[in-house]
Order: structure tokens, then C-alpha cells, then sequence
């Protein structure tokens, strides 16, 4: 039976797909998918018509998809059709700082303005295999502590946090769960500090970590179009974006993991409702 997807490479990782609609997707369609995913932890679906709904059933392909409260929202420009506004994001991986952070996450564009604020995507998997064996040898083994978000276009510090704040212990060296793949899980926004390092060489080993994870040539610019859906793994792969500065940017998230963030953090839960009263 013919294939009911084609996919071409995207520069310098990420794989785009495209999806015949009439022809539906076969079980081999979705371990195809399944597999390209696997590879580079990058999707890109161009060309769709999809509700919330089918958004959710769409991603299942890939794991559980997480339906509670404050899982699935809108992120725009316009504050009357959701959140974020227009702020720059630096690169980061979603809830590091909870024991079990999100899997995946994707993003479908209901509605933007053509060359408005790319998303932007760093690959862990890249810079891995960029790292020195010296390099190599300083990291693997290696944890980090994950700071709770409190500033989302900069560093969060241990002297950010406060009373109630969680923070998490992650590997500096993730493994991919189906091929035990290398990644580098360090992040500009949530890594505090490297755990067993004075303060000085912490900062300094992570400046080198960064460095690579964040290189121009480790990095894709997803430009939106209305009707694409973008899945990334969000382990092994970063994300962020510039400041929106103009246009339509509507975008529809679901998180694909095992366990619902407030299940994980219920603190930030009770203050959530208490700032809705």
C-alpha cells in the first residue's frame, strides 16, 4: 500500500512532513512518523485544518496526551485570545524543574502573519555530538539543579526563587527512552547551577555548553504559515523566540507526557486559583 506522507530534511535538523489528507494515516503512516520523530526530535506538518481536538489525537501517536486543566491553551499576541503576549522567550525545555517534565509539546497556528516571530529550536542530540571527549568526560554523570520559572528572558538564579517554588535535580547527559541517544539537557532559562562545582567553574562549564547548543549552525527557525503543526521533543530539543513585534500570532498547544503539571507541583495549582478569586 502506498504511503499516505512524504518528508523532506529541514537545515540543520528537523524533518517536514506532508500528509494526504483523503488517503487518512495507515498504522505503518504512524510508525513512519513515529520513527522520523525519533530521529531528529523535530516535526514540522504544513497545510492542516485542525480543531483541538484533532490536534490531541494527532499528537497520541506519539504518547499520552495530557487533558487537564492548563495543559492545553492558546499562546498569542492578541490578549484577548490567549497568553505570552509578545515577550521574548530565551531557549528552554517546558518544566525541568518538576521530576517528570513534558515529553513532547507541539504548536498549531490557527492564525499568523507570514514572517512574524519564528519559533526557534536548538537540538540537545547536536550538541551532544559536538562536545570535545574532554568535554564529554566533564558532563557525563553530571546533574544540574532546574529552577522554577520566574523570568522567561533570562536566567533563572537560586536567589530568584521563593518560599514555595520547586525546583527539580536533572542529568546533564539525557537518553533518548527508545535508543538511549545522547542529549545535552542543560538550558539557558532553568539550569541554576551544575550540582559538585564550585559556583565559578559551574558558570563557566555551562558558558561552554551553551555556547554549543546555541551556535547559529545548531539551530532551526521555524517560519509560521496558518495550518502548521510543529511537534518537538522536548527533552532533546529546546525552544524560544524573539519578541513578537507585529501581525497575527495564534498559536494552539498540547503537551504530550505522563504526568499533568500541577499533578507534580499541586503548590503552584492552589496559587493559581487564588490569583482567579
Amino acid at each position: 500500500m502506498a504511503s499516505g506522507i512524504t518528508h523532506q530534511q529541514l537545515a540543520p535538523f528537523g524533518i517536514e512532513v506532508r500528509i494526504d489528507a483523503a488517503r487518512g494515516l495507515s498504522a505503518e503512516d504512524a510508525d513512519e512518523l513515529r520513527r522520523l520523530f525519533a530521529r531528529d526530535g523535530l516535526l514540522v506538518v504544513r497545510g492542516l485544518e485542525l480543531t483541538l481536538d484533532d490536534q490531541l489525537e494527532f499528537c497520541s501517536l506519539f504518547g499520552p496526551v495530557l487533558r487537564s486543566e492548563g495543559e492545553t491553551y492558546v499562546i498569542s499576541n492578541d490578549p484577548e485570545k490567549g497568553i505570552l503576549a509578545g515577550a521574548e522567550l530565551i531557549f528552554h525545555s517546558d518544566i525541568p524543574y518538576v521530576p517528570a517534565p513534558y515529553a513532547a509539546g507541539a504548536l498549531y497556528a490557527v492564525e499568523v502573519t507570514e514572517g512574524v516571530s519564528p519559533t526557534r529550536f536548538a537540538s540537545g542530540f547536536r550538541a551532544y555530538e559536538q562536545l570535545s571527549p574532554a568535554l564529554r568526560a566533564r558532563v557525563d554523570g553530571r546533574n544540574s539543579i532546574q529552577m522554577r520559572t520566574r523570568v522567561i528572558d533570562g536566567r533563572n538564579r537560586l536567589t530568584d526563587a521563593k518560599p514555595t517554588d520547586n525546583c527539580a535535580v536533572q542529568a546533564v547527559v539525557g537518553r533518548q527512552a527508545e535508543s538511549g541517544r545522547p542529549y545535552l539537557f542543560t538550558g539557558e532559562t532553568h539550569t541554576a547551577a551544575i550540582i559538585g562545582l564550585a559556583d565559578d567553574e559551574s558558570e563557566a562549564l555551562l558558558e561552554e555548553l551553551f555556547a554549543l547548543l546555541y551556535a547559529e549552525e545548531n539551530i532551526h527557525d521555524h517560519e509560521w504559515r496558518t495550518g502548521d503543526l510543529v511537534l518537538w521533543d522536548n527533552l532533546a530539543v529546546q525552544h524560544g523566540r524573539k519578541p513578537v513585534t507585529g501581525g497575527v500570532r495564534t498559536l494552539q498547544r498540547v503537551s504530550i507526557g505522563q504526568f499533568a503539571y500541577w499533578d507534580q507541583y499541586p503548590v503552584d495549582r492552589q496559587t493559581f486559583e487564588a490569583l482567579k478569586t
